[in-house]
């Protein structure tokens, strides 16, 4: 995801800190266990041979870096076949917002920091009571 200089300390010290903060997810089940354990969780869908995926990769690690109260993962669509089936992941870069375990979101395509930054207070501020309470008007529906 980053670049760093081994003769450089602090760019070690932040290559480490970004990786600790972006979980990689190689299968649906790391997947289901990993948005079971936090609130707020933001998966990016990438490749290795797409260039815009490896362009926006230090952004997300950045901002992760910036925002500890949110789960950051990256998911290898070449790896993780089984959650890019599941979510029909059809292009790459691709960010998938999951709060409560109910999917908020999905962006396609790169963004700059300041984009990915406004999503995420999007992502924050969404009531989820009311996305709750639709669901479970929802299901009473379909029982009845």
């Amino acid at each position: 995801m980053q670049t760093t200089n081994p003769s450089d300390p602090q760019s070690n010290l932040a290559s480490t800190q970004a990786a600790a903060v972006v979980q990689t997810l190689a299968s649906q089940a790391q997947f289901n266990a990993w948005v079971q354990a936090h609130p707020l969780a933001v998966v990016l869908f990438t490749a290795e041979w797409c260039e815009p995926c490896q362009t926006f990769a230090p952004v997300l690690a950045a901002v992760a870096a910036q925002h500890p109260q949110v789960a950051f993962a990256v998911a290898d669509v070449d790896v993780a076949t089984d959650l890019v089936a599941n979510f029909q992941v059809t292009q790459v870069p691709a960010l998938m917002a999951v709060r409560d375990r109910v999917i908020i979101d999905m962006v396609r395509g790169a963004m700059q920091a300041h984009e990915l930054q406004h999503h995420l207070q999007m992502w924050q501020a969404l009531d989820m009571r009311a996305i709750n309470a639709h669901f479970s008007q929802q299901s009473a529906s379909a029982i009845a």
